[in-house]
């Protein structure tokens, strides 16, 4: 399970890049064209938005 959190890391970090760290923003962004925007903080299974 290390991986995929590891990669989740680097994708909100990627995304976070790409709008200034506006976690808003980035629930918001219109590209999805982008490979990794329907991986974009997606809710933890607790509920909790990353």
């Amino acid at each position: 399970m290390k991986n995929k959190s590891l990669e989740k890391e680097a994708i909100e970090k990627h995304c976070l890049e790409c709008w200034d760290d506006d976690k808003e923003k980035v629930l918001n962004c219109p590209y999805n064209k982008c490979p990794l925007w329907k991986f974009r903080l997606k809710e933890d299974k607790k509920g909790e938005k990353n």
